[in-house]
């Protein structure tokens, strides 16, 4: 508490005062006794209220003292997953009890946390994992927004990738399973983290200028894997990360149909590397796709039709049933297209289409295969096929 104090009456920078403060308190201890989780969450939430005492940054100390601890855990026998959850849920409580805010205090700890790591060789996607799970913990437990805290988090974690020199793919599915795996370890709900989730890293991707087509495939992946591991509905959170991934694009002038295209292959990938159920994620995925192209009154037609491109090439990827695939595409677009009150028989045709270009680069036997699977009347509706089939259509 007083170092940051006086570090704010100095003009030092708090952070890094932060972090030498939490560096030496940790040693200290461990020299005539044992470092606790105890002490680590006295020690952030000692640097917390010192620094909103003098109206300081809170923020910047938040980070400087989880980059101190993570980056002494090693030196005093602390595991550093265990390490970061406990001092993620001290940093929460510290920041509700001088009334800041939750999802700036998120978005610091994770940077910090990950920072910290990668200067001792740490395993920053263990760190960002325990660091995720504990954030959503402390904040269910003060009362906070868990969705907008996962938002943060993610955020946070995917914008600091490129200073560090870390893979967003790496990142995005570390941060997005460690806050699924928090939410339902508090009984939140998580198809809302799921789509706050991609949000977050996908807006921190393309801050620092990243590939936000492989932050969404490595979200998409984490979060279903996340699901799948604590028993929820994988293909509920498929929807919802789906329609999060594409309600972004409008605001950070993304492509939305690259979008659609590579959520929905991460979708598939997570689904078959959980054993989880293909037909009702890509039904789900198509759908959340709809749903968020239709919020921001994008060209949902284009949408459909790259999503179901994503699914038959995730479903190749995986060695998955190709004409399964395409026809629960087309299924979903034309439940989809219900819900929002666009035609039906325009969703299902750009379905239909999406997945016979995907099967195009597959081989003449897979676009005969898939074609026929979508032709003629599904559930109802009439699809035409517009796209030629022949060997060198692309």
């Amino acid at each position: 508490t007083g170092a940051v104090q006086a570090a704010n009456e100095t003009g030092t920078g708090i952070a890094s005062t932060a972090k030498g403060a939490v560096i030496g308190t940790i040693r200290g201890v461990g020299e005539v006794g044992t470092v606790t989780t105890g002490v680590l969450s006295e020690t952030i939430r000692s640097a917390i209220k010192g620094t909103s005492e003098v109206g300081g940054d809170i923020g910047g100390a938040t980070r400087g003292a989880a980059e101190g601890v993570a980056s002494v855990t090693k030196g005093v026998g602390l595991a550093l997953q265990d390490a970061s959850f406990s001092v993620a849920i001290a940093a929460i409580q510290g920041t509700k009890d001088v009334g800041a805010n939750l999802g700036n205090t998120a978005k610091h700890t994770v940077q910090g946390t990950i920072k910290g790591a990668a200067e001792v060789s740490g395993d920053a996607m263990s760190a960002v994992y325990g660091t995720a799970h504990g954030l959503i913990k402390g904040t269910a437990d003060v009362g906070g927004d868990v969705a907008e805290v996962a938002r943060s988090t993610a955020h946070g974690a995917i914008s600091i990738t490129k200073d560090l020199n870390l893979s967003v793919q790496d990142m995005a599915f570390s941060v997005s399973k460690g806050a699924i795996e928090g939410t339902k370890e508090v009984g939140a709900n998580l198809a809302n983290t799921a789509k706050h989730t991609v949000q977050g890293t996908i807006k921190g991707a393309a801050e620092v200028s990243g590939d936000a087509m492989s932050a969404v495939y490595g979200t998409a992946h984490g979060l279903i894997k996340g699901t799948a591991s604590v028993g929820g509905d994988v293909a509920e959170v498929a929807r919802s990360t789906a329609h999060g991934a594409i309600s972004i694009t409008k605001d950070l002038n993304l492509s939305t149909q690259d979008m659609a295209f590579s959520v929905s292959k991460g979708a598939i990938e997570g689904t078959k590397d959980v054993g989880a159920n293909l037909a009702m994620t890509a039904k789900n995925t198509v759908r959340g796709t709809i749903t968020g192209a239709h919020e921001i009154t994008a060209d949902v037609t284009s949408a459909i039709q790259a999503s179901a491109s994503g699914i038959v090439k995730g479903t190749a990827g995986v060695g998955g049933d190709l004409t399964a695939a395409a026809r629960n595409a087309v299924e979903g677009a034309i439940e989809g297209a219900k819900s929002v009150g666009i035609k039906a028989e325009d969703a299902a045709s750009a379905a239909a289409n999406g997945a016979v270009q995907a099967a195009s680069g597959l081989g003449d036997a897979s676009v005969k295969a898939v074609r026929d699977a979508v032709s003629g009347t599904i559930s109802g509706v009439k699809v035409i096929i517009t796209t030629p089939f022949n060997k060198d259509h692309k």
